[in-house]
């Protein structure tokens, strides 16, 4: 059955009520017709306001116990969805850990290859064990990114608190890395501060950061060279990693640091690296930031607050 909605009501009275007040004005007699407009106008609003409202109205509305009953099962749905999720990532997280087992292995033969321990190689064989080499490390890189970044995306994520010194971090990671820039036969130059102040902070996340920002310049750069600086200004720590790459597009720039983003979708990695960096630096109340012209290299920046 159809119901007049409350304000069509209103309407209705309001239209019978004029109709009376102006009857009872001395002058405002009203005619037949007048009336008759009147009212037409009247039941006109009237069933407007009843089109609006039906249409309004919620079609197949729920009862409150449907309703609670839904959301109910929506929870429920939800937590089994969390729980299958959080044991895709433990699996997940297990697989790529136990990875590092054999690569560890093979490392190890590697360099008891190339140091000679288990006889004379030629020439071509070290170059060829150089190259098996960088492959390992490169593999072992990705699987710390892929580690790290599942557990940066947890909830609490305890940093230490200790005394770092960034040059000391400068000249780890560049060491270990050497190789691989020989390889490349680029140059490495590096320019620190002789007076750089100590930070407080998480000493083995503040080398993965690093060790990301340059290993990302060192695939990016094809020959010539890098340039590492670290200064300090107004009360921060300010390190830059300088390519001779390629460079980035000036719409890339802010994608950089999103997690998988790859300037160049065919290049190596995980696209974990720049956004890793990027939370470990945030999380020790720094920035980061990139600037960069095509063709003529990159810089990437981080800013740390000093202690």
């Amino acid at each position: 059955m159809y119901e007049i909605p409350r304000t069509g009501l209103i309407l209705a009275l309001f239209g019978t009520m004029a109709i009376a007040a102006a009857s009872t004005i001395p002058g405002m007699g009203l005619s037949s017709t007048s009336i008759l407009v009147i009212w037409l106008v009247t039941l006109v609003l009237l069933a407007s306001v009843g089109f609006i409202a039906r249409n309004r109205a919620p079609a197949g509305g729920l009862e409150p116990a449907q309703t609670s009953e839904r959301i109910n099962e929506l929870i429920a749905e939800n937590d089994e969805l969390k729980e299958a999720f959080g044991e895709k990532t433990k699996f997940f997280t297990r697989t790529v850990e136990e990875l590092r087992i054999p690569l560890t292995s093979i490392d190890g033969h590697v360099e008891l290859l190339k140091d000679r321990h288990l006889g004379k190689i030629t020439k071509e064989q070290k170059e060829s064990l150089n190259a098996v080499d960088q492959e390992v490390n490169h593999i072992t890189r990705m699987i710390i990114d892929i580690i790290e970044f599942n557990n940066l995306g947890t909830e609490n994520v305890p940093l230490k608190d200790e005394q770092v010194s960034f040059d000391s971090i400068i000249n780890e990671v560049t060491g270990y890395m050497q190789p691989t820039i020989d390889l490349k036969g680029i140059s490495l130059h590096k320019t620190i501060s002789p007076d750089l102040p100590t930070i407080r902070g998480d000493q083995r996340r503040l080398t993965h950061a690093f060790a990301n920002v340059v290993g990302n310049a060192i695939k990016c750069t094809l020959e010539n060279d890098i340039t590492i600086t670290a200064d300090a200004r107004n009360g921060e720590l300010l390190i830059s990693i300088r390519d001779s790459g390629t460079g980035i597009p000036e719409d890339a720039l802010d994608k950089v640091f999103d997690p998988f983003y790859k300037v160049d979708a065919t290049s190596k990695g995980t696209g974990l690296g720049l956004s890793t960096a990027k939370k470990i630096i945030e999380m020790h109340g720094g920035r980061i930031w990139a600037e960069s012209k095509e063709r003529k290299g990159s810089t990437f920046w981080f800013a740390i607050p000093v202690s």
